[in-house]
């Protein structure tokens, strides 16, 4: 009696704990739901009929956002900024912009912009030159202006500061940190290996001062980084450039003189056309038309914008089959496998090349390479890659971004014409191997390894156990071949003797310029001019499609995306986030370093990369 009504009270429980497990799903059940229409349902708010459009980039300037989307939607549902913006969705909205009558000027809001590189600063001013062709005013403000924002607020008819603002340039320079002190307490050590005197990736865990190699090399780099940033800016805000310079090297003087406020500094200097508040950059904005019928500012994001814009009927979409020109973005550290957008997986970026090779309708394709290198082995797949892509019989054309050195310039020796900018950082034509080697910590712990094997290097490449003679010099004959092969490629697709690239080579870095002249690139121009060029090679127009070929999201990518979308639009932002996140950046680029030597995973741990980014 009592084991049946013990079982009839389990019975009863279990049933009420199943039902509130079933009210519970379809409550959860509900909420996806609904999170899906939010996300399939909303459209995009009516365009005003008079509005300012609001360009206001925020953090770092990109070719192509870092992460798998999936990543980037999560990120956003956390209600983290965004850390980057896309040069091609600001271009676009600015160009669309241009010939739309509701748009009355453009308001270039700066103070969310952290970087971006000359060459990609420039995209974004040439539309802004167009926009203001169409005869409509572009107006810059900020709280405060670095190299970036002054380069882009130059081009606007109007530059505002606001009152307890300031402008502040440094100068273009390369900066690192250096560990061997570090590691040498710690009883650590890191091998480096390389070929080509000014290679110095290593230098970090081998140095605890830039080399005076590196530094003659990185000098002139500096210097031409500079001049190009100096000749745009005082060309669009005309100004001399000697005041550039002057304002730099006589700061703390002119500081003084204007009492130590920085915004009436800047104005006396002739660097901005006035001083104003928020409120009064909005009644400046509402006199340009930009206003509703109560005579209010009415400002509209160049995101919010351009979704609008292709959702309306006026805007209709190419079709898939006609001619174009391919355009596949590859930006970041050189890796194996597939890799997330921001970083070049060789076997991401084979599958888009092989996507291009087999699409009739891609009669030509360029490469947009935006990369200090990385992995060896990768690099080499990627190359042959691109050969097959040239033997297939459509012309490849590269266009080199910001930095495109060591294995991101070793990937464009296929092409059919190589473009450089002006300011694109390319060679560094070396190869360096690192490891560390864990031996004399454990040593100094009390740790030993000892054993028996087969042959003379049994157990010789542990890393618990120090590196002998041999070893050491075995690797750095790895390294040196691998380095005269490097030579012998690059001498072949340039058609230079290995004597001629070995003068340009050693792991030093050279502007675009400089590259032409020393025979390793084909033409010095922008992406625009490279992709001109790749229509023209067959025969496409002036007036050419240009199709991006990127990774596909599949159904539960999509899903996925749009469930995060449509919570963040419910108010779903409370995840947490990276625990880097609360740490300052000097922490999270020691982090992040370690972190990108062990992506590279190359299978010999030889790398073609290089330091050669100014920070």
């Amino acid at each position: 009696m009592l084991g049946r009504g013990l079982r009839g009270f389990l019975r009863n429980v279990w049933r009420a704990l199943d039902a509130l497990r079933r009210s519970v799903h379809l409550v959860l059940m509900l909420v996806v739901l609904g999170i899906v229409l939010v996300a399939i349902g909303a459209r995009p708010a009516r365009l005003p009929d008079a509005f300012v459009l609001v360009v206001s980039p925020e953090g770092e300037l990109v070719e192509q956002y870092s992460g798998d989307p999936v990543s980037r939607a999560y990120e956003a549902a956390r209600g983290l900024t965004r850390a980057q913006t896309l040069v091609s969705e600001l271009v676009e909205a600015i160009d669309q912009a241009g010939d739309d009558k509701r748009v009355k000027a453009i308001h270039l809001a700066l103070d969310d912009l952290a970087s971006g590189s000359i060459d990609k600063l420039g995209r974004v001013a040439m539309a802004l030159e167009r926009f203001r062709e169409a005869g409509k005013p572009v107006i810059a403000s900020a709280g405060g202006l670095g190299h970036p924002q002054y380069y882009l607020a130059a081009h606007a008819d109007e530059l505002y500061l606001d009152p307890l603002g300031g402008i502040l340039f440094q100068g273009f320079g390369f900066y690192r940190n250096y560990y061997k002190a570090a590691l040498e307490k710690l009883s650590l050590d890191w091998y480096v290996f390389r070929a080509g005197e000014a290679k110095s990736y290593g230098d970090g865990v081998t140095r605890d001062d830039m080399a005076d190699e590196e530094k003659d090399n990185l000098r002139p780099i500096a210097a031409g980084l500079w001049s190009a940033w100096r000749a745009d800016v005082s060309r669009a805000r005309g100004v001399e450039p000697d005041l550039l310079d002057d304002y730099i090297e006589r700061f703390l003087p002119r500081l003084r003189a204007a009492g130590g406020d920085m915004a009436r500094m800047a104005l006396d200097a002739g660097l901005v056309d006035g001083l104003r508040s928020v409120d009064e950059i909005e009644e400046r904005l509402a006199e340009t038309g930009g206003h509703d019928r109560a005579g209010e500012y009415v400002g509209v994001q160049a995101g919010e914008y351009l979704v609008a814009v292709k959702a309306g009927p006026t805007v209709s979409a190419s079709s898939d089959d006609q001619p174009a020109v391919g355009l596949i973005v590859a930006r970041g550290d050189i890796m194996s496998g597939q890799q997330p957008p921001g970083t070049i997986g060789d076997e991401t970026l084979r599958d888009l090349l092989r996507e291009a090779r087999d699409d009739d309708a891609v009669k030509s394709l360029v490469l947009r390479v935006d990369s200090g290198g990385g992995s060896q082995f990768a690099s080499e797949v990627i190359l042959r890659e691109l050969e097959l892509v040239r033997e297939s019989g459509k012309p490849l054309f590269v266009s080199m971004g910001g930095v495109a050195a060591s294995g991101g310039y070793m990937i464009a020796l296929p092409a059919d014409e190589i473009w450089a900018h002006p300011t694109t950082v390319t060679g560094s034509i070396g190869v360096v191997a690192m490891m560390p080697n864990f031996g004399r910590l454990l040593e100094r712990l009390g740790v030993t390894v000892d054993g028996v094997g087969t042959h003379r290097y049994s157990g010789e490449f542990r890393l618990d156990r120090s590196f002998g003679d041999d070893a050491l010099q075995i690797i750095q004959t790895i390294v040196e071949g691998a380095y005269e092969r490097f030579l012998g490629q690059v001498a072949v697709a340039r058609g230079l003797s290995v004597e001629e690239v070995r003068k340009y080579a050693e792991g030093r870095v050279w502007l675009g310029e400089t590259a032409l002249a020393a025979g390793l690139v084909d033409r010095i121009g922008t992406l625009d001019d490279a992709l001109a060029a790749a229509a023209e090679r067959v025969g496409l127009g002036d007036d050419f499609n240009v199709t991006l070929i990127e990774p596909a999201l599949n159904f539960r990518d999509r899903l996925m995306v749009g469930l995060l979308t449509g919570g963040a639009r419910l108010g779903f932002t409370a995840w947490p986030g990276s625990w880097l996140d609360h740490f300052p950046d000097g922490i999270r680029d020691i982090v992040t370093e370690i972190q990108r030597l062990d992506g590279f995973a190359d299978p010999r741990g030889l790398y073609y990369h290089c330091f050669c980014e100014s920070r």
